[in-house]
Parts: C-alpha cells; structure tokens; sequence
C-alpha cells in the first residue's frame, strides 16, 4: 500500500551543485574526442525484487547528421556501434543514491551524437525475486538495443563525462501473471556539468514505513500519477527518485529548473 504524505515545489536553480565533469581537454586527435559514459540507477517499488542484473556488450551510437550534411535516418548502416572489451553484467540496484559505474570510455569522431542505444546479452539479464533469479524479457535489447533519451556533443580534442540513468523502477514492468517481468526501460541521458542535486530533510513520522521522494519536472504532477498503469507502475512521469533515509534525501542528476517534490509512504 502507498500513501501520499506531501507534495512541495522547490527551485534546483538555487540549490545546483555539479555531480561531475562535462568537458575537459585531455584528448589529443584534432578530429576526435572522448565519451566516458556512466551508469546510475533509482529505487524500485518492487518490494520483492532484490537485484536486477543486466549484461551489456556494446554502445551504438548516431550522429546527427551523414557525411554530406542531410539529415540521418533510421537505418542500421547510420549507427556507429563500439563493443565494450568483454561483456559486463551490472546488478543495477547498487546503482542507487548517485552511484555510478563506468561503462565505456572510448574515442570518437567530433561531432553531435542524436541518439544511444545500450546493446545486451539478453540471455544473461535476469532479476532476483527474494534472491531467487527469475528470466527477464529485454525486447529488442540485443537486435537494436536499448534508447536513450537526449543527444550530445562530442568536443573536438576534449571529452564529454555521461551518466545514463536507468530508473529500475519505470522499467519492470510483470508480463500479466506469468509471474515473469519485460525489461523497457527510457533511458534518461544527461550531461555530468549540466546536472546538480536537491538535499534536504524531511520531518514525517514513518511508523517504520518506507518513503520515497519522487522529483517532478514543474507542472507536470497531477493526482492520476498515484493511479496504476496498465503495466504496474505509478508516479511513472518522475524525472528521479530517492529514499528518505533518517529523515534525508538527496535527489542526483537533476537538470536545473523547477521541480515539484511528492513524498510516499510505502508500507512494509
């Protein structure tokens, strides 16, 4: 059960402080630069989910625009895909509370990229449900990969610091009552210099419940966020969210602007 305790606004503009890098000068081709691209992640409200576990074998990228200036296309031939060394599989739930874990660092030709796609081994992504490891359905994960939101600019001679934020918690969605889960995440993109958090504390009596912080974008909350959607998911127009903790929060890789802060009750 999950209860509404509070929703506020508050300014990030007034509060920004930078989560990392952007930008920096430490590539040496004149045409190239450099992407170090990270991964995070935020709770889940899956109570009985205790790891998500997901492995990665290459990055794809496009560029805006072709060779001769016209547009791009979604064809396959348009995409740059870069394997990582060996592949990696990455429990995303220790990725919680602004943590990251590099997942490429690589050089690149200048120029603005207009889409990421994250490509997986499908056959080894898999949740815990109690600690147990049950199949996890990722459609389209290894053919095309997955999308991100959001492009970037890769410096010339500089290089540009990413996090990715897969956000668990809009991503699984149970496959009906298979007692199976679909792995669709929107990956949220963003640049590391342009980002900053809110910290804060809160003075709510849990009873020994959990509460979960949502951060939405300003105007973009509205009561039909606590309604269910077809896939089993609520407050699915958060751009983040955190646990309180001893009454704290903090809220990581928020752009600045105005967000509206709704508090949750979730009893355990």
């Amino acid at each position: 059960m999950k209860q509404l305790i509070a929703a506020l606004g508050l300014s990030l503009g007034l509060m920004l402080s930078g989560c990392g890098g952007g930008t920096d000068g430490t590539a040496s081709a004149s045409n190239t630069g450099m992407v170090a691209l990270s991964l995070t992640d935020a709770p889940t409200d899956h109570e009985e989910i205790t790891g998500v576990f997901v492995t990665f074998t290459g990055i794809k990228y496009k560029y805006a625009h072709d060779d001769n200036g016209s547009e791009d296309n979604e064809s396959e031939e348009k995409w740059q895909q870069i394997d990582l060394n060996e592949s990696r599989t990455i429990d995303l739930l220790t990725l919680q509370d602004g943590n990251t874990t590099l997942l490429q660092h690589v050089e690149l030709p200048a120029g603005e990229i207009e889409k990421v796609r994250f490509v997986l081994d499908t056959t080894k992504c898999y949740i815990e449900i109690l600690g147990e490891p049950t199949p996890l359905n990722v459609p389209g994960g290894e053919e095309t990969g997955l999308k991100s939101t959001n492009g970037f600019i890769i410096p010339q001679g500089g290089t540009v610091n990413l996090t990715a934020d897969f956000d668990v918690r809009k991503s699984i969605a149970p496959r009906g009552h298979t007692g199976l889960y679909n792995l669709r995440p929107t990956i949220r993109l963003v640049n590391n210099i342009e980002v900053g958090e809110i910290n804060g504390t809160v003075n709510v009596d849990l009873n020994g419940s959990k509460a979960i912080l949502y951060a939405y974008s300003d105007g973009t909350w509205d009561d039909n966020e606590t309604n269910t959607t077809e896939d089993g998911l609520r407050f699915t127009n958060a751009v983040v969210s955190t646990e309180v903790k001893d009454g704290e929060f903090a809220l990581h890789w928020l752009t600045t602007g105005i967000y509206d802060l709704v508090l949750v009750e979730h009893n355990i």
